[in-house]
């Protein structure tokens, strides 16, 4: 969490901005409870609408306890595959609800096991 607000703020993404953080968000918009995904929408609708919100930043990071927990994945690759895949089916359901909207997909791949290290790179 340190690397990333760290990242966040040499990339001018805090400060004037709202910050919703859920563990898989991305896949329970993808594949969830449908609740859920309306709770983690609603939230991107009321940034846009109290804030006046232009983009959503997704970001989705090597070895995933949500995803670990919900897939069997034979390599990090499978397990990066599908994240993108997922990243790429939020932007266009996000694209779809809140039209205009400008979506910055991002992948941090977790360099040592404690998260010491971390490389962010746009996707």
């Amino acid at each position: 969490m340190e690397q990333t607000r760290k990242w966040m703020k040499q990339e001018g993404l805090l400060g004037d901005s709202d910050e919703v953080s859920l563990a898989g968000a991305s896949k329970e918009i993808v594949d969830g409870d449908e609740q859920v995904r309306e709770l983690l929408l609603k939230q991107i609708k009321i940034s846009c609408d109290l804030h006046c919100a232009c983009q959503v930043v997704l970001l989705h990071h090597s070895d995933c306890g949500a995803y670990k927990a919900s897939y069997n994945f034979k390599s990090k690759e499978e397990e990066k595959q599908k994240q993108l895949e997922d990243m790429a089916k939020v932007e266009g359901i996000i694209k779809e609800r809140f039209k205009g909207l400008n979506i910055i997909k991002i992948w941090a791949q977790m360099k040592d096991d404690n998260g010491g290290e971390v490389e962010f790179y746009k996707v």
